[in-house]
């Protein structure tokens, strides 16, 4: 999920994830979440009886791509520590459909058990502040948070700091996030 058409430094990350994995003879969908409609959840709770949101707009799509896929590239530039507000959206109407939770104990993992998931970043942040002042490092734990309790496991992440200004994303950071599409097992 994310933008991988569009120019960002994430986007591009992703972009070579993606590649790398095709060259590999990997079948790959993307999702352009902001090419979606996708309503803002409304706390209903419907979706722990349903193990689906309620609201039937786009999130149909990614709800049905989640269930096809070995391997999910969570792909979201950082915003203020935290995940684009797309993303945030997208992941708040995945609740019910990724776990049913219980009044006790751990939630019960849904749709997203067993899958695997590569997380990436770009963030405007310098290193090693973009890590100190718990930029990219709070967008990471948000989406650990997610993939521990739905039952998927991270494989990869890559996270570039210091995109400010800067005109293209490094060929080494391009090259690392090929090799991970690279090492994408069913």
């Amino acid at each position: 999920m994310g933008s991988p058409k569009k120019k960002g430094s994430t986007s591009t990350l992703a972009k070579a994830i993606i590649d790398g994995a095709e060259e590999y003879g990997h079948h790959t969908e993307v999702i352009y979440l902001s090419d979606l409609t996708i309503k803002d959840c409304r706390g209903c709770m419907a979706c722990r009886e349903t193990a689906a949101c309620v609201i039937r707009d786009d999130i149909a799509i990614v709800e049905e791509a989640i269930k096809k896929a070995n391997t999910i590239i969570f792909a979201s530039p950082t915003h203020w520590g935290n995940m684009s507000g797309i993303m945030l959206r997208t992941i708040e109407r995945l609740f019910g459909f990724l776990i049913l939770e219980q009044s006790r104990g751990f939630p019960v993992k849904r749709h997203g058990n067993g899958k695997k998931a590569i997380l990436v970043t770009a963030c405007s942040t310098p290193y090693p502040f973009h890590w100190v002042f718990n930029q990219t490092r709070a967008l990471f734990g948000r989406f650990h948070e997610v993939c521990r309790y739905s039952g998927i496991e991270i494989v990869g992440k890559i996270a570039l700091p210091g995109t400010l200004g800067m005109k293209s994303v490094p060929e080494k950071y391009l090259a690392k996030a090929k090799g991970m599409g690279g090492k994408i097992r069913p």
